[in-house]
């Protein structure tokens, strides 16, 4: 009986062993596949992190690169573009005009006959408190007579805002000095209209110069060709 009872005994005790190893080892199993799971997870995540990195470096250099291109095209047609456009002569950047006068005036004795007023003009500090107006010009009869010349200078000038003919117009009120043939006549009331970057009117107080250069204002351009063309004036 008591023999019985001993491998009974032995026979419970090696069934517990045997569980309890299965149990062993299965945990071991399952912390081994849980750990590997992990560090799987972890160099997954490490891996598509790097790869998202990878790919914001090689946009941002391609953007780099493609926007060094651009500026390059932009520097590279920039003059080519303003050479073909032409360059304009006269730019408020340095607030002056130089320009041509050419005008037709009627006598005020004679509405049958015309005289030729050509020369030239200077503006300077156009958008200063008070700008400059100096010019020069031939004044001759239609048939080649009475040839002679006027000067203009010493002019006292303002901008007038108020706008009446157009928002590309501008307008200059003040005075001149007019040389006339018995010498120079002072405070001439003076109105220049510049018509955009094109044109110009002066106009002289007919009543101070003896209706000399008739009763319309004298016309010319914003453009002189002995500047663009200098060959022509030598």
């Amino acid at each position: 009986m008591k023999t019985i009872f001993v491998v009974f005994f032995l026979f419970a005790l090696a069934i517990s062993i045997f569980g309890a190893t299965v149990f062993l080892f299965d945990n071991i199993s399952i912390y081994v596949f849980a750990t590997t799971s992990f560090d799987q997870s972890i160099q997954d995540t490490q891996q598509a992190l790097q790869d998202s990195i990878n790919r914001q470096v090689q946009q941002s250099i391609t953007d780099t690169i493609s926007g060094i291109d651009n500026s390059t095209n932009t520097s590279s047609s920039g003059p080519e573009e303003t050479l073909n456009q032409g360059v304009p002569i006269n730019s408020s950047i340095n607030n002056t005009i130089r320009g041509g006068i050419a005008s037709l005036q009627n006598d005020p004795t004679n509405s049958e006959t015309l005289w030729i007023i050509g020369g030239i003009y200077k503006i300077e500090n156009l958008t200063a408190e008070s700008p400059s107006f100096n010019a020069s010009f031939y004044m001759v009869k239609t048939n080649g007579s009475y040839s002679h010349s006027h000067d203009v200078y010493d002019s006292k000038l303002r901008i007038v805002t108020n706008n009446t003919i157009g928002n590309n117009s501008t307008f200059l009120n003040g005075t001149s000095t007019v040389t006339m043939r018995d010498g120079p006549v002072m405070n001439v009331p003076t109105n220049i209209t510049l018509f955009a970057d094109n044109a110009i009117s002066v106009w002289f107080d007919a009543t101070k110069l003896n209706m000399h250069f008739g009763n319309s204002p004298i016309y010319g351009t914003q453009e002189l060709k002995c500047i663009e063309i200098p060959t022509l004036c030598k």
